[in-house]
């Protein structure tokens, strides 16, 4: 609708209100398959021998049910004198073999200062 105001023109716009937004659908990285929010399992990849970082695929409880797991796994980074490590899975009861479960119970923890260390 126009309407002339001292030889201006102006023009007069009426105008709906519409909500507008964007909708995010998650879908399997494995299957392709849509997922609903409360389904959806994020699962890290830490470490592969054919990967160079790690990854992240999202899925649903279902894919990988038939995943075969091992309980009992103890993970050991060795951290060496000149600056590189590496980590390494072993069962519990191998580790107990070489280091008792009583020294693992007294050593220190990876946070703060070790006990005995002084600052000077």
């Amino acid at each position: 609708m126009y309407r002339d105001n001292n030889s201006c023109r102006v023009a007069l716009v009426e105008s709906q209100v519409r909500q507008m937004g964007f909708k995010q659908v998650r879908t399997s990285d494995i299957s392709g398959k849509e997922l609903h929010d409360d389904e959806v399992v994020n699962i890290v990849v830490r470490t592969h021998s054919k990967l160079d970082e790690p990854k992240q695929i999202d899925t649903a409880e279902a894919e990988i049910a038939a995943l075969k797991t091992v309980s009992g796994l103890a993970e050991l980074e060795f951290r060496r004198a000149d600056g590189t490590s590496s980590t390494v899975f072993t069962t519990e009861a191998e580790l107990a073999k070489v280091v008792p479960l009583d020294v693992l119970q007294a050593a220190d923890g990876i946070r703060g200062r070790r006990r005995g260390v002084r600052i000077d």
